[in-house]
């Protein structure tokens, strides 16, 4: 190609990057605008906390955070909140282990419902494919006790509430993974621990602040009294 060809499409490049930037930064002095300094701090702080318990709820229930964070988002829309989620997957985490290890069981609930917990190898299946698979035979189960049953056979105390979300089935699930990924609420391993060390940090800054005002209080009070 001629150096007159490339220039041009440089120039094209820049062209476009340059009202992509436009397009981010009027959306974001829109968005800043509209709050208050306060509010906006707020909202920041929010979206960092939300990230920092993902991150930590992965780890809890063994589902890799992109994954949670989109079934975090599927919850939502079904009224089951996070903490339902957290308990119920840690408790079918346990029921795998125990299933895979020879319980006859825990073998016996999933054997039932027809959903695999190992691997063609051997291995443990994830907890979120398990998770999945129990979502499509609940969607073709009909509401009842039976159901509730089963649901609090496999995912302890929460299952019951937990019922909504599996109905939606694991079409339904992937539909609305692919909505959270449009909209940009889905939460990624790096950001998960970047979220994480930040409220470290700021929790050491209050820890700080704290241990130099009982300094000063200890160079002050014996004057003072």
């Amino acid at each position: 190609r001629s150096m007159q060809g490339i220039e041009k499409q440089v120039g094209t490049m820049n062209a476009s990057l340059s009202r992509m930037e436009g397009v981010a930064k009027s959306a974001f002095a829109g968005l800043a605008a509209s709050l208050s300094v306060g509010a906006f701090a707020g909202f920041i702080k929010s979206a960092i906390n939300a990230a920092d318990e993902i991150g930590k709820m992965s780890q809890k229930v063994g589902v890799a955070v992109e994954d949670l964070s989109k079934l975090s988002y599927a919850a939502g829309l079904s009224d089951v909140s996070n903490e339902q989620l957290s308990v119920g997957l840690k408790q079918l985490s346990k029921n795998l282990i125990e299933a895979t290890s020879g319980s006859k069981e825990q073998s016996a609930a999933f054997r039932a419902l027809g959903v695999e917990t190992q691997n063609t190898d051997g291995t443990m299946r994830k907890t979120i494919d398990v998770f999945r698979d129990i979502s499509d035979k609940f969607a073709g189960m009909e509401d009842g006790s039976t159901k509730t049953a089963i649901a609090m056979k496999l995912f302890g105390k929460s299952g019951a509430d937990l019922i909504p979300l599996l109905n939606s089935g694991a079409e339904g699930l992937q539909t609305m993974a692919i909505e959270a990924e449009k909209l940009g609420v889905v939460i990624t391993e790096k950001t998960a621990k970047a979220a994480e060390e930040f409220n470290d940090n700021l929790t050491r800054l209050t820890a700080q602040s704290k241990g130099l005002g009982i300094e000063i209080a200890n160079l002050a009070l014996g004057p003072m009294n």
